[in-house]
């Protein structure tokens, strides 16, 4: 058998020690989940406001399909949720300052975003669509980022990059929520709201023929779950959980509880 010492000693020579002192630093216990085992918590950032995927009732329970997965995830981990309700911005901040060890709340994974935090295999793919009520006399997209014609989006969201790169010479119009741009959509307060495909077909199935999309698709987005950056096991924990997630249908039997029509594939 050949001993630490000298294994050590042949890497030495051969200048693969810091490779060697990579991978112990790799096989470490995840930091995140030896404090989320001692605290009996898996601390979620969420939003509210943002159904189906995630809202509170007046009761302050919390519902939607990215709260059950979110539930689902801390079962499968023996632990409680413990909700971290923030802003669209807030479920970046949340863990980078160490307040939450997921978020789970219809985030989209960017090359920007992943800078800063990381994040899982996708568990939805959306696209991005401008709604607007039935009898507006806005017939497209390009008719929409015309002066003047006021847009709502989501502060912190992909929606934003979408209003920039669109429709810039239109008025944005900025919003807490997706809830809050519907309402203000309508009121008549804004004429145009962006947000996501699957959300929008949810909210389309309701309304009963009061609103309508423009037509096109502007963007391809992959919901993930993120994780704060630097523990490499707790990520591969949360992404093997995405996996089987997905692959067992556990994700689209979710998805058709909320949405009320079943999941498109990934």
């Amino acid at each position: 058998m050949i001993s630490r010492r000298s294994l050590m000693a042949t890497a030495a020579a051969s200048g693969v020690v810091p490779a060697l002192v990579s991978f112990e630093a790799f096989a470490q216990d995840s930091r995140i989940l030896a404090d989320l085992r001692k605290r009996g918590t898996l601390r979620v950032a969420t939003t509210a406001g943002n159904p189906p995927y995630s809202a509170f009732k007046l009761d302050g329970t919390p519902e939607g399909y990215d709260v059950d997965i979110a539930q689902q995830l801390a079962q499968a981990l023996k632990v409680k949720p413990e909700w971290v309700v923030g802003d669209l911005p807030g479920r970046i901040t949340a863990l980078i300052e160490g307040r939450a060890d997921v978020t789970v709340s219809n985030f989209t994974a960017t090359v920007e975003r992943s800078i800063q935090v990381a994040f899982t295999r996708p568990y939805l793919i959306v696209g991005s669509t401008f709604m607007v009520k039935q009898g507006s006399a806005i017939q497209t997209v390009e008719q929409a980022g015309r002066a003047g014609v006021r847009i709502g989006v989501n502060t912190g969201s992909t929606h934003e990059d979408i209003f920039a790169r669109v429709t810039p010479a239109a008025s944005k119009h900025a919003f807490g929520s997706t809830a809050e741009a519907f309402r203000a959509l309508s009121a008549g307060q804004i004429d145009v709201m962006i947000l996501d495909s699957l959300q929008n077909a949810a909210f389309l199935a309701k309304s009963g023929g009061s609103y309508r999309n423009l037509p096109g698709n502007w963007s391809y987005e992959e919901i993930s779950i993120g994780v704060p950056a630097g523990d490499l096991d707790w990520l591969r924990i949360v992404d093997t959980f995405v996996r089987q997630l997905t692959g067992s249908g556990e994700s689209a039997r979710l998805f058709r509880k909320h949405f009320g029509y079943d999941m498109p594939p990934l």
